[in-house]
């Protein structure tokens, strides 16, 4: 029998899915220009003032950088407003769920974080450890935004009666979650390594590809041997990658959620290296650059999604939301009696 949701229940509704979707697309956004900012060199481009650019609320558009800037800080200013939003959105209906405070607080944070940084970065001269960092947490406050969109659609349809991400974590076993808990904490520790590089002017140390400047070990020192680092990251991650499909080879069934995230995380790995070769080749050019940004971004976002995936569920997670066809569908509790309600 079609049970239809009860008028008013606490289930995702569509408008709040649809800020939920724009924060995390927005906060990609936000990344990919603050890259963009980076690479070109616009980061002065408003000058030392901030919150101001180049004394003026809106700047007269003299040059690229002026333009590349002042966009960086509109887009941070009107998308980190909407992720809050979405957050404050998300804590209001959803406090029950564990899930939606970690997320919801962790992404407020970051944002609060990542735009000190950013102003920061702009008063002062900051060393290149301090600027990596403002783009690793710009990185984790993208992610709070795209892991509280995910949660939100999985409430939505686990209310509707179908197969939802959160039922699954039920079932996960503890050497999974070690494999990927650490497997997120090599890639970050990664990912702080080459924006670290590349920050120094390292990118283009090892200007050649598979090899190092035409050699297999060119030693640790100075910034050929930071690039060649970032170069055994990323191998490392490839192989950690293939352990990780390996491990969860016969999940298909049962854990169809990490079968398919995690080869899904072997592509991103692969595409993510085939485009830092691409990179190294052209020298560190700026369309190269930022598609090696892009696929970073996905690729970080497939494994934190993994991540949610093997953490326990919360009580109110595991439960059916009140007035959704889960709830309708189970026996009620107050006749004594086995029936719909």
């Amino acid at each position: 029998m079609m049970v239809t949701r009860r008028e008013g229940s606490p289930t995702p509704s569509g408008w709040l899915k649809f800020a939920a979707v724009v924060s995390a697309l927005g906060m990609g956004i936000v990344n990919f220009i603050g890259f963009l900012d980076t690479q070109t060199g616009s980061a002065l481009g408003c000058g030392p003032d901030w919150p101001l650019c180049n004394g003026q609320v809106i700047p007269r558009i003299s040059n690229i950088h002026v333009l590349i800037e002042f966009a960086h800080r509109a887009l941070v200013g009107g998308f980190a407003l909407i992720s809050v939003v979405v957050s404050i959105w998300a804590l209001l209906q959803y406090r029950r769920h564990i899930e939606v405070k970690v997320l919801a607080w962790l992404n407020i944070a970051f944002i609060v974080v990542q735009s000190g940084l950013g102003a920061l970065a702009v008063v002062f001269t900051n060393p290149p450890a301090v600027l990596a960092l403002h783009l690793g947490f710009g990185l984790l406050a993208m992610i709070g935004a795209v892991l509280l969109a995910i949660f939100i659609f999985q409430l939505a349809a686990q209310s509707d009666g179908r197969p939802s991400g959160v039922t699954w974590r039920a079932n996960t076993s503890s050497s999974t979650r070690i494999w990927v808990v650490g497997i997120w904490i090599y890639t970050y520790v990664a990912m702080y390594w080459g924006s670290y590089v590349a920050f120094r002017g390292g990118g283009e140390a090892c200007s050649t590809w598979p090899l190092c400047n035409g050699k297999v070990f060119p030693g640790f020192s100075g910034d050929v041997g930071l690039d060649f680092i970032h170069r055994l990251f990323a191998v490392g991650l490839a192989v950690l990658a293939v352990l990780l499909l390996i491990h969860l080879r016969g999940a298909g069934k049962d854990r169809p959620d990490l079968a398919r995230g995690a080869t899904w995380f072997l592509i991103a790995v692969l595409m993510q290296i085939a485009s830092g070769a691409n990179l190294a080749l052209s020298h560190v050019a700026t369309g190269p650059y930022l598609l090696h940004i892009t696929t970073l971004m996905f690729l970080f976002s497939v494994l934190s999604y993994l991540g949610l995936q093997t953490m326990p569920a919360g009580k109110a997670s595991e439960a059916p939301i009140p007035g959704s066809r889960q709830a309708a569908s189970r026996p009620s509790r107050t006749d004594g009696v086995a029936g719909e309600s």
